[in-house]
C-alpha cells in the first residue's frame, strides 16, 4: 500500500529525472551543432550557416537543467529521509 506521501516523492523524482534527460538531450544537440559550426575550420569546402553558432549555446542550458534536476531530485529525497 503506498500512501500520498510517497508517491509525492515519487513524482518528486520524476520531475527530476525528466530535467535531466531534457538537460541531457540538449546538451549533446549543442555540442552537435558546435562541431558542425567549427567544422568549416578543418575543411574549406563546408559552408556552415549562421543560425548553428546560437543554436551550439544550448548545450550550457543542457547543463543547467542537468543541474536544476539533480537538486530538484535531491531535494525530494531529502524530504524522505
Amino acid at each position: 500500500m503506498t500512501f500520498p506521501n510517497q508517491i509525492l516523492t515519487m513524482l518528486g523524482h520524476m520531475r527530476g529525472d525528466f530535467l535531466m534527460r531534457l538537460g541531457i538531450a540538449l546538451t549533446i544537440f549543442g555540442m552537435l551543432c558546435a562541431l558542425m559550426a567549427l567544422l568549416p575550420l578543418f575543411n574549406s569546402n563546408f559552408h556552415a550557416r549562421s543560425f548553428l553558432w546560437p543554436l551550439s549555446m544550448t548545450s550550457g542550458l543542457g547543463l543547467a537543467l542537468i543541474l536544476f534536476g539533480l537538486r530538484r531530485s535531491s531535494g525530494s529525497r531529502k524530504r524522505l529521509k
